[in-house]
């Protein structure tokens, strides 16, 4: 869902050969822990939200090489029986989803089995402008196709979680909208659709389906032994961990736990651990599954259209000030995951609560975290 939402409403208030010491046992779940005081700090920033956004519950996952790690949960995973949190809970990650298929597409490329400025028609001949539109377009949101992911389609399977939807269709849907379709590559705006052709174009190339390329090409490669794309059919989530929707109406929280996540496909459905984030968020920005010009390539953040300078997005990477990553929204779950190369440093957050509005839950966290710990390398 949508990135450039979240951080607009909270605004107010040779990288491929070298391996990260946040990937090292030095910084691992054994690790030195954060002072008492920054450690007091951060539950208390914590808490203070839970209270004042209603949010059932909280993990955090933050490491600082030079001064250690501060790995807690908090509040409740499941509010009807009252089970806590735990930090091993896995989640719906959400649009974490589209750094994972940009990588898939970007070792593609590697690879030679495609190019960045292959227009979209060699793939899709059908889809209006195709032939103006590139893959690499589509990586850095910069389309210009209308998304099929708007209010309407939102509440539909808000209304019906478990239905499932037909990619193609989804795409057509938006393909459907064409005279509405902006220049290609004239403005970044964040779309779904562009990562839903993304993962079709990679099934194509390879002839393998996008939740394998995912599982071959990053999660074993990476040691991610616990995120994975999951068949559209499963829509449960294993753990006691829930996914709540607050009704506006009622202001009773709806339990989404179950969730058909065809409808966010490549562009939001893989399911992950925020132990799994924290290495794979090292991973996006060190490129340490690509070549030197492709990582280049990828990190050249261009600002969203409306956005202040700072937000930008590159090739499935957005660069939030200082920091790199992706954050994501789903019914029932939110989520951010950050990397700040001047120290070395990750967070990431989950929340298990996201509404029908898909105003996120977890970015405000994130700016008060990482302007707490950081505040040299902030511009909020």
């Amino acid at each position: 869902m949508n990135i450039q939402k979240s951080m607009i409403l909270m605004v107010p208030i040779v990288l491929s050969s070298i391996f990260l010491t946040c990937d090292s046992d030095e910084n691992g779940p054994s690790a030195p822990q954060l002072s008492e005081n920054i450690a007091a700090q951060i539950d208390w920033i914590v808490d203070s939200v839970m209270t004042a956004d209603n949010l059932p519950g909280v993990c955090i996952d933050i490491r600082i090489p030079d001064q250690g790690n501060y790995i807690k949960a908090y509040g409740l995973a499941n509010l009807t029986g009252e089970i806590p949190r735990t930090v091993n809970d896995p989640f719906r990650a959400a649009s974490i989803t589209k750094s994972m298929v940009a990588t898939v597409i970007l070792t593609l490329v590697d690879d030679g089995l495609l190019n960045a400025s292959d227009p979209v028609s060699d793939y899709l001949p059908d889809f209006p402008n195709g032939e103006t539109i590139t893959v690499r377009n589509l990586l850095r949101m910069r389309s210009g196709i209308v998304d099929y992911a708007d209010e309407e389609m939102l509440a539909e399977w808000y209304a019906e979680p478990t239905k499932e939807y037909v990619v193609d269709s989804l795409i057509a849907l938006s393909a459907a909208q064409h005279s509405n379709f902006s220049l290609a590559g004239n403005q970044t705006v964040y779309c779904n659709v562009n990562y839903s052709i993304l993962g079709c174009i990679a099934e194509q190339v390879t002839g393998k389906p996008i939740r394998d390329l995912l599982q071959e090409r990053i999660f074993n490669v990476l040691g991610m032994n616990d995120s994975f794309y999951p068949e559209y059919t499963d829509i449960s989530l294993d753990g006691t961990n829930h996914g709540y929707c607050r009704d506006s109406s009622t202001g009773d929280f709806v339990d989404k736990t179950e969730l058909n996540t065809s409808c966010g496909n490549s562009a939001g459905a893989v399911i992950s651990t925020l132990a799994d984030l924290q290495v794979f968020a090292c991973a996006l920005y060190s490129g340490m599954l690509l070549s030197e010009a492709t990582q280049q390539s990828r990190l050249e953040a261009i600002p969203f259209a409306g956005s202040p300078e700072f937000i930008g997005y590159g090739e499935g990477i957005m660069k939030l000030s200082h920091f790199w990553g992706h954050n994501g929204t789903i019914f029932g779950f939110s989520s951010e995951m950050f990397y700040l190369p001047e120290e070395d440093a990750t967070i990431i957050i989950s929340v298990n609560r996201l509404d029908l509005d898909d105003h996120s839950q977890s970015t405000y966290l994130f700016l008060l975290l990482s302007r707490e710990l950081f505040p040299d390398y902030v511009d909020w």
